[in-house]
């Protein structure tokens, strides 16, 4: 169902996001001085291949709830800043989206799939020996898109480079965007030499497109994903 509060939906849902990323990171940065951490000067660049999922939803198709599940995998290298920090750079083959919540006996109404090249650029904390946590942005380019209602096939979504004017997008309905800029909040556990376990948070900065039913007042959609991955890391 609409609701009559657009213009309050995107400064407090970005305000939000944004506390919880500074709370997050100032958390782990506290105990910036733990003697479990290794040097990471000493661990060199290392590299590195990933594979999980992302549970996903879309913020302004009024499908609310991550039951969008996709692929989220790749390869990894980091690179060591100073003993307790390093920086990480992936090249990603990601499936996000949106689906509607199902009930027993009840097919599925909707179901939207945009798979994305993309590229993160973390900045990270090595609180302890096995554990470390980041802050960063990733750049996403679309490669492809699906779109089903009740499992039928749907055509596609035009695409544009820049923000469609008024016109366009009273005509089409929904536009996508080819580009899509995320902020990440990110976290590892390694639990053994090479393998780690990670959990990562990620929302669009801006919209990767434009829907006329969209709840936002600016009519944006919002990727917004949690991922789950096994990493395994080369080196160390």
């Amino acid at each position: 169902m609409k609701t009559d509060t657009r213009s309050l939906f995107t400064g407090c849902k970005r305000e939000k996001l944004f506390t919880f990323f500074f709370v997050l990171f100032s958390l782990f940065v506290s105990n910036a001085y733990s003697q479990d951490a290794p040097d990471q000067t000493k661990l060199g660049i290392r590299g590195g291949i990933v594979a999980g999922i992302d549970a996903a939803q879309v913020d302004g198709d009024d499908y609310a709830g991550y039951h969008k599940v996709g692929f989220n995998g790749g390869f990894y290298g980091q690179i060591p800043i100073s003993k307790i920090f390093f920086a990480s750079v992936e090249i990603l083959y990601v499936q996000d989206g949106g689906k509607s919540p199902t009930y027993p006996g009840q097919v599925l109404a909707f179901s939207s799939q945009f798979s994305y090249a993309q590229v993160p650029a973390i900045f990270h904390y090595q609180g302890k020996e096995a554990f470390n946590v980041g802050v960063g942005f990733e750049y996403g380019r679309l490669v492809s898109q699906k779109v089903f209602v009740d499992q039928i096939e749907q055509p596609k979504y035009p695409v544009y480079s820049n923000k469609p004017t008024n016109y366009e997008l009273d005509s089409a309905g929904v536009i996508l965007l080819r580009r899509d800029w995320r902020v990440v909040a990110d976290a590892n556990y390694q639990f053994t030499k090479n393998f780690m376990v990670n959990v990562r948070f990620s929302y669009s900065l801006v919209p990767f497109g434009y829907n006329l039913g969209s709840n936002f007042i600016n009519r944006g959609l919002y990727h917004n994903a949690l991922t789950f991955r096994l990493m395994y890391v080369f080196g160390g």
